[in-house]
């Protein structure tokens, strides 16, 4: 079975929160309809990682790392999904070599860590906007 063949879908309008990051991954997802934000907290604020559309897949990277949920993700506008349940998405990847497996979880694992630095860059740089704007507005 592959992941466009699951036979859970979910709705979601705008504004709903699809997953939560720091919740333990059970399910990944893949987007039939409409986008979505993915957003990860930095210092109590929320900065933008990327927004993801029709075929893409979202939630695989704590299945495979077998860790909590490393951002929120968010329905902008109305959203259909499939939710790939954990029995289906080990199933699909244990038909890969062990030694690609390794490889994709090293990866995973990298991603993750530059998924945080990138995010607390991006909130750097909305501090360092604000000092430039209101510097501006004085002068």
């Amino acid at each position: 079975m592959s992941f466009q063949e699951t036979p859970n879908i979910q709705r979601y309008a705008d504004g709903d929160i699809i997953v939560s990051e720091g919740i333990v991954s059970n399910n990944a997802y893949i987007i039939f309809e409409g986008k979505v934000n993915v957003t990860k907290k930095v210092d109590k604020k929320s900065i933008l990682i990327n927004t993801l559309r029709k075929g893409e897949v979202f939630g695989e990277m704590g299945m495979i790392s077998q860790s909590v949920r490393s951002a929120s993700v968010v329905a902008v506008g109305n959203v259909t999904i499939g939710v790939i349940e954990r029995e289906q998405f080990e199933s699909i990847i244990s038909g890969l070599p062990d030694d690609v497996g390794a490889i994709v979880k090293a990866l995973v694992d990298r991603l993750r860590y530059t998924s945080d630095q990138l995010s607390k860059i991006g909130l750097e740089l909305e501090k360092t906007r604000s000092i430039i704007s209101s510097f501006s507005s004085q002068h």
